[in-house]
């Protein structure tokens, strides 16, 4: 296997190997703009094994730019999003990523689709996993998971089915707290053992962009975790790394997907982010 191929897959390999695994999630210029694209998806380098390509209405395809990410070297993940989309639509979609060569998907219900399902016949995410799995064999292919939802027992009987159709891996909401996390997790491995969870991460250096963080996930951070925040930007770095500490040292998990606050974040951010995976998950590599 040549080495573009084993890079195009290094993220699945980890997830299905045992090994802890890093995603980047981007968000997409609005329009085609590769130098953008690029610049945003090689943030941290050969420290992230695949690029998670979000999905909103006002801004480049995620599977256009996913395709683009590919032809250029970077493996991505592809946000498949079903809100407000037709069977049909979701066909196609898949039909287009296969002869893309994408291989990896992240099937989701949208929270920023367009408009609702109403007269629509749109797939169940269920049906979409089902789908994926069918048209694009060998595929990895991931859910999402809400650690937050109030009744925890209702956010398990949502994941399972998709989980049946075929998901490998399920990837959380922002973790602020690990105890929380590892205790709705072990319900998901009480029923799926072999799913692979992959906690959503990220650096938030000051208590503005944590309040918004918590209106867009719809949660209240702990007091301690925003008293750390709220006392400056190094112990919001050394809560970060302590955050991705636990998170690589449990066995519970299989990865993360780390998200910054800031759509183009700078360089030095960046360098931060894989000084703290060289330090708690020893990923350091040199470069190419």
């Amino acid at each position: 296997m040549g080495d573009s191929q084993r890079k195009e897959m290094e993220f699945a390999r980890r997830l299905r190997s045992g090994e802890f695994a890093v995603a980047l999630e981007i968000t997409p210029p609005q329009r085609s703009l590769p130098g953008v694209l690029s610049q945003r998806a090689r943030l941290l380098g050969d420290h992230a094994h695949a690029i998670n390509v979000i999905s909103r209405p006002d801004r480049q395809p995620s599977l256009e730019a996913s395709c683009a990410l590919l032809e250029s070297g970077i493996e991505p993940v592809w946000h498949l999003v079903t809100r407000g989309r037709s069977r049909g639509d979701v066909a196609t979609d898949i039909v287009a990523a296969g002869a893309g060569g994408v291989r990896q998907v992240l099937c989701i219900r949208g929270d920023h689709g367009g408009g609702d399902d109403a007269g629509i016949d749109s797939p169940t995410l269920r049906e979409t996993v089902a789908m994926v799995a069918e048209g694009m064999r060998g595929a990895l292919i991931g859910a999402t998971f809400n650690q937050y939802a109030a009744d925890g027992a209702a956010a398990l009987r949502n994941l399972m089915p998709k989980l049946r159709a075929g998901a490998e891996y399920a990837q959380t909401q922002p973790v602020f707290e690990l105890s929380h996390l590892l205790e709705r997790v072990e319900a998901v491995h009480e029923k799926a053992p072999e799913t692979k969870i992959v906690a959503m991460a990220m650096p938030l250096l000051s208590l503005q962009a944590a309040e918004r963080i918590e209106k867009r996930v719809g949660v209240t951070m702990p007091a301690h975790v925003l008293e750390r925040i709220a006392a400056g930007e190094e112990a919001a770095w050394e809560l970060f790394e302590e955050n991705l500490a636990g998170l690589a040292a449990s066995s519970a998990i299989a990865g993360v997907a780390i998200m910054t606050f800031e759509m183009s974040p700078p360089a030095e951010m960046g360098a931060r982010i894989r000084a703290c995976l060289d330090r708690v998950a020893g990923l350091g590599r040199s470069s190419a």
